[in-house]
This record gives structure tokens, C-alpha cells and sequence, in this order.
């Protein structure tokens, strides 16, 4: 099944590549739980630890944080078109675990590309 969050995680994928450092300070895992019509839809992995993001849940590691947010809010939080507190506060983005470790990902999941 195709998301329209799909290419915001493999524009994460791509820029883990040039930023493996700026992963590796972040120091956490993240799980995405990507929803639609309410369901969770797909999972995404996002390993700061070792500067990886694949589709799936964590393989071998323990996550830290669990992301769940509905496929369209995502592409709206990485354009900037959300903002990730408000959607957190408005019971759009739901997380579990490590909540301050998710302040430090902001930087990488900017994106300026037009999804």
C-alpha cells in the first residue's frame, strides 16, 4: 500500500545519508505509526543510533519513541504546514515513550521539497 507519507520518510532516508552525525546525536529510535481511516496503515523505523530509517518495525533494537499520526497530518507536519506541538495537542500526533526526545528530531525532518 502506497502513502502519501511514503516520500517523506525516503526524503529522511536520503538525508540520514549526508547528515550521519546529526542522527547519531539524537541517540534514540523512533517508531512511526502511520494511520488511515484510523488504522494503523504502515510502520516506519527511524534509528538515530545508527543513522538508518527503513519501512518496518525496529529490528533488534529497543525504540525509544512511538510516533502515531495519520498519513496526511505527517506530510503537513514535514512541510510545515502543521506544527508538530499543535497536532500533539490536538490529539493529532499521539506519543509514547521518550516524549523530549522528539524536540531533538525537528531539524532533520525539515524538508523544503515540494511531496
Amino acid at each position: 500500500m502506497s502513502l502519501a507519507s511514503d516520500a517523506v520518510f525516503e526524503k529522511i532516508i536520503d538525508g540520514l545519508k549526508g547528515n550521519e552525525s546529526k542522527a547519531k546525536a539524537i541517540n534514540g529510535v523512533f517508531l512511526y505509526k502511520i494511520t488511515k481511516d484510523g488504522k494503523v496503515a504502515k510502520e516506519w523505523t527511524l534509528d538515530c543510533k545508527n543513522a538508518k530509517a527503513y519501512e518496518g518495525p525496529a529490528k533488534g533494537i529497543k525504540v525509544d519513541t512511538t510516533l502515531t499520526v495519520a498519513d496526511e497530518d505527517m506530510v503537513d507536519i514535514a512541510l510545515g504546514k502543521l506544527n508538530p506541538q499543535a497536532a500533539f495537542m490536538k490529539g493529532k500526533l499521539k506519543i509514547s515513550g521518550n516524549i523530549m526526545l522528539t524536540q531533538k528530531l525537528a531539524p532533520l525532518l525539515k524538508t523544503e521539497a515540494k511531496l
